[in-house]
């Protein structure tokens, strides 16, 4: 079935993916306008609609060679790109988050690359002053830092040097703030972040279109099952892996505190992990091909009903 011709790598798997991923995305525009769909208080519809259909596609490909590349799903395969974009379904004019969360790919490159590194100096200064750079426009990206030191203590090369570093590299970039604001007579503000849980509201039944509805309901339904899987099915896992996903669970706690342009799209890209990892290890084979298959048909669903 469907997933099964997913979990391979081969150039028409490849290349079927990515004419479903452009048309997947122009979807809404089969029965409505550009200016009716996507809509955004500072840019044009037409660059809403280009930077849509540019950053999840390039995120999603991204993000699969990402988690395959270092060990975290073991099997090479394409499952995991689909199940981002799906995943990312409701989400059309949060460009905040779109390019956050694609910098975010790169800050997790970076520590999945401490692995098994005794100075990991290089890793945990490049991930804080990426991380330093997102925080001089969005301070909230700020509660991420702990991340650096739960990544270091998990891999096992944490020391007074390691917090150090992370701690110069997060400055740099605001030092760089304040000296350009010095020289140009721009004003210098930073704002604290803010510490504040925030939870995903589902909205009300009597609010939302069958589509939608079937939608929320199969997506329920799948991180259920691969939130099972994965907390059944840890202790199979190599040390590698089962060690990176003791992070991705830590960033997903993380994002809950972290709430950007109105979303929770941040959240979407380490979830998609925990279901692609259900998708492409689960026994009950007919079952994740059932589940795949409703997901792919609710989100076509929900995308046209827009």
């Amino acid at each position: 079935m469907l997933l099964n011709k997913l979990k391979t790598t081969s150039s028409l798997t490849i290349m079927s993916y990515i004419v479903f991923a452009l048309l997947f995305w122009c979807l809404p525009i089969f029965s409505n306008t550009l200016s009716d769909i996507y809509t955004h208080s500072f840019f044009s519809s037409t660059t809403v609609f280009i930077l849509g259909l540019l950053l999840p596609l390039l995120q999603s490909v991204g993000l699969n060679n990402l988690i395959y590349e270092k060990d975290v799903i073991k099997k090479s395969n394409l499952v995991l790109a689909p199940v981002f974009l799906l995943l990312s379904t409701p989400f059309i004019t949060q460009i905040d988050s779109w390019v956050i969360s694609f910098l975010l790919l790169f800050y997790l490159n970076i520590l999945f690359s401490a692995y098994q590194k005794d100075r990991p100096f290089s890793q945990s200064f490049n991930a804080n002053f990426l991380l330093g750079i997102i925080a001089v426009f969005y301070s909230n990206i700020l509660l991420l830092f702990p991340l650096v030191i739960i990544t270091s203590i998990t891999f096992r090369n944490i020391n007074w040097r390691i917090i150090f570093i992370s701690i110069i590299g997060l400055m740099l970039p605001f030092l760089f703030y304040w000296g350009f604001s010095i020289v140009f007579d721009y004003p210098f503000s930073v704002e604290l972040p803010v510490f504040k849980f925030s939870a995903i509201s589902f909205p009300f039944l009597n609010t939302l279109s069958y589509a939608q509805i079937s939608w929320y309901s199969i997506v329920f339904i799948i991180l259920i099952f691969s939130t099972l899987e994965l907390l059944f099915w840890m202790y199979k896992k190599s040390i590698r892996s089962r060690k990176s996903f003791l992070i991705i669970i830590t960033y997903i706690i993380l994002l809950l505190f972290i709430d950007i342009d109105g979303s929770h799209f941040l959240i979407v890209t380490p979830i998609s992990i925990v279901v692609a990892n259900f998708f492409m290890y689960s026994k009950q084979k007919k079952l994740t091909n059932i589940l795949f298959f409703l997901l792919v048909l609710a989100s076509v669903y929900y995308r046209i009903s827009i």
